[in-house]
């Protein structure tokens, strides 16, 4: 019983520190980073393709300690298993690369963050929206997804590492 509540008690004294680190934070205007993107398929996508994988650039610009607006433009590349085609033997493996142009906002919720994006993706020829729950931890960004554009939806996890500023 002393070791589970020396556990909990260290589990939130680092929690605890984390959130005040995060909060004492100042924040410049202008940030740009990087960020890596696993996606999952769901729903029709699914049935086709696996995890896909995607690389973006982000920038944020903080209106002030609570509101900022985000840009980003990424890549994500889906494939699939081989699918034979019964009427002509051919063999073929599906492949979807897409590109995204979103924009959005995002309100920072104590530690947590909440954001919601809109704008176009190429793979799939249709405009869609981003909404995203994530932490912000140093120069380090976690978040997830869900992408919903025409027909296709994908979840997705992310990691953004912020360089510049």
């Amino acid at each position: 019983m002393k070791t589970l509540i020396r556990t909990i008690t260290i589990m939130c004294l680092v929690f605890f520190g984390i959130v005040v680190e995060t909060q004492a934070q100042e924040e410049k205007k202008l940030v740009s980073g990087n960020s890596f993107n696993v996606a999952i398929p769901i729903g029709d996508m699914e049935s086709t393709y696996n995890l896909g994988l995607g690389i973006y650039g982000n920038i944020d610009y903080n209106f002030n300690k609570v509101f900022a607006a985000r840009f980003d433009l990424g890549w994500n590349t889906f494939s699939g298993s081989e699918i034979v085609d019964p009427i002509t033997g051919l063999i073929e493996e599906p492949k979807m690369d897409v590109w995204e142009f979103t924009a959005g906002l995002r309100a920072k919720l104590a530690f947590v963050y909440v954001e919601v994006r809109g704008g176009y993706f190429t793979g799939v020829k249709s405009w869609g929206v981003v909404p995203a729950v994530g932490v912000r931890l140093g120069k380090f960004d976690i978040q997830g997804n869900l992408n919903v554009a025409g027909d296709n939806q994908w979840g997705a996890a992310r990691l953004t590492y912020y360089w510049g500023g």
